[in-house]
């Protein structure tokens, strides 16, 4: 089954079609932004994009190198993501990695709707030494050779195991010239600074709930009646991860993270009430969308900020350069949060940092 189309992002397209017109992309890119905004699907369409036979350009979909890429053969187009940790003996850990990455391709062929990678599963060092392989090699069959990596933050997962990411960042310091890498991520912060270093940002936004809702109306099957599309696009927060998903609680997520910024507010009592409240362990991947949640409000408030324009959040008299920081404390628990913190610990010490920057 061929990919869906590109949905959204039309403006940010647009950008990308000039700069692969003006053979200008760089070679090493960090999508950044929300989960299930469509990083690694914009991502496969850039490759598609530098592969295209009438190109580099806008890929035409149509060419026999396009059709690959959309049926996920292209055998220059190389994609990377979470997967689980090779078992067997240490020699033969990279082809395991290879044998598990190329049956979760093809389940995705089958299904290209897939969902959020496993709580355990991750960029292992076998996974980042096959792709150094392959980085190696010369194109088959095009001009280049793309490698897409999604959920780059799983380079690292656990803070005292950064041995993926130091060899991710071996490839990326000695690129070949016919090369490019494409890394997602939701949290920049999460990668080795060394490694952010070496790629230019792009920020991919939150969908409007116009192309959410035309997506759950056109790509699944069955399609989403129009009334529930409209629904499920409102309730996704510009996340078409999340209406495939049905979250109930995508509205909850945002409470929280509301009810977070609240707590941070109103002083030392609630703050401790707050954390209080919080589980000590277990729902670990519930604390952290709440975390990234806040502090995607912020940054909505800071990019309204900086475009001049009314509205946004509840900050208006808080500085930018305040927002920023409180961003960063944000992200920064989402670190602690994925490891072995108590997420009391981390609130307590969160809202704090929160409340004395003005929030």
């Amino acid at each position: 089954m061929p990919l869906h189309p590109v949905y959204g992002h039309e403006a940010l397209r647009a950008r990308l079609v000039g700069t692969l017109k003006a053979h200008k992309l760089p070679p090493a890119l960090l999508l950044l932004g929300p989960p299930g905004v469509g990083k690694q699907r914009l991502g496969l369409w850039l490759a598609a994009g530098l592969l295209c036979e009438s190109g580099p350009g806008e890929p035409c979909g149509t060419c026999h190198s396009c059709r690959l890429v959309d049926s996920l053969q292209h055998p220059d187009v190389h994609w990377s993501f979470p997967v689980a940790r090779p078992k067997g003996d240490e020699s033969k850990q990279v082809e395991e990695a290879e044998e598990t990455l190329g049956e979760a391709i093809a389940a995705r062929r089958e299904n290209p709707l897939y969902g959020r990678p496993d709580g355990l599963h991750a960029l292992f060092l076998p996974l980042v030494r096959l792709l150094h392989r392959q980085a190696m090699m010369r194109p088959v069959m095009g001009r280049v050779k793309v490698f897409l990596v999604g959920d780059a933050e799983r380079l690292v997962p656990q803070a005292s195991s950064q041995e993926a990411a130091n060899a991710m960042l071996k490839v990326l310091e000695e690129p070949p010239p016919d090369t490019h890498f494409i890394l997602t991520t939701t949290d920049s912060a999460a990668l080795l600074p060394t490694i952010r270093s070496r790629l230019v940002p792009l920020r991919v936004r939150r969908l409007p709930s116009a192309d959410v809702a035309r997506f759950l109306r056109e790509v699944p099957t069955p399609a989403v009646a129009a009334e529930e599309a409209e629904h499920r696009a409102e309730a996704a927060l510009g996340s078409i991860g999340d209406a495939l998903e049905q979250r109930e609680d995508a509205g909850d997520v945002a409470a929280a993270a509301e009810r977070l910024l609240e707590a941070a507010r109103r002083g030392p009592a609630a703050r401790y009430r707050y954390a209080l409240g919080v589980k000590s362990f277990g729902a670990r991947s519930d604390f952290t969308e709440t975390l990234g949640a806040a502090a995607e409000l912020l940054r909505d408030d800071l990019a309204q900020r900086l475009r001049g324009a009314a509205g946004g959040h509840t900050h208006a008299e808080v500085p930018a350069e305040r927002l920023v920081d409180a961003i960063r404390e944000l992200d920064r628990a989402k670190g602690w949060a994925r490891g072995n913190v108590n997420p009391q610990l981390i609130v307590a010490h969160l809202t704090r940092a929160l409340g004395e920057l003005g929030l």
